[in-house]
């Protein structure tokens, strides 16, 4: 995140993310909407190819749990218009289970926050 590490809606952050043919590609998104630590979420805003992610987190058992839901689409501009629907979100389909096995994995390593 951009700024004083506060997260607020506007505020952008940048992430790295491995595309198409292994090449590494920063892009920018702002946050459209936040309430920590249930929901967030961001919009692509610099690339051809922008990502729309909404996160919820549903305690579980007393809090003892959490329920994770990832929504995750594209949109496309210029040239992203022809990808989105050819190849990023076939792929993004078939990559989504693996990448939640790995967030799960590392989710249940950690250890309890104690309030």
């Amino acid at each position: 995140m951009d700024g004083d590490g506060t997260p607020r809606v506007g505020g952008e952050c940048l992430t790295t993310r491995r595309i198409i043919g292994f090449a590494e590609r920063s892009v920018t998104s702002e946050l459209t909407h936040v309430d920590p630590p249930r929901a967030w979420g961001v919009h692509g805003v610099d690339c051809p190819i922008r990502a729309v992610v909404d996160v919820t987190v549903d305690p579980l058992d007393s809090g003892h749990r959490s329920r994770v839901t990832i929504a995750v689409d594209f949109e496309g501009h210029g040239i992203g218009k022809v990808l989105v629907p050819l190849a990023v979100r076939p792929r993004a389909r078939k990559e989504m289970p693996r990448n939640l096995a790995m967030l799960g994995q590392r989710l249940e390593a950690q250890p309890a926050q104690q309030n």
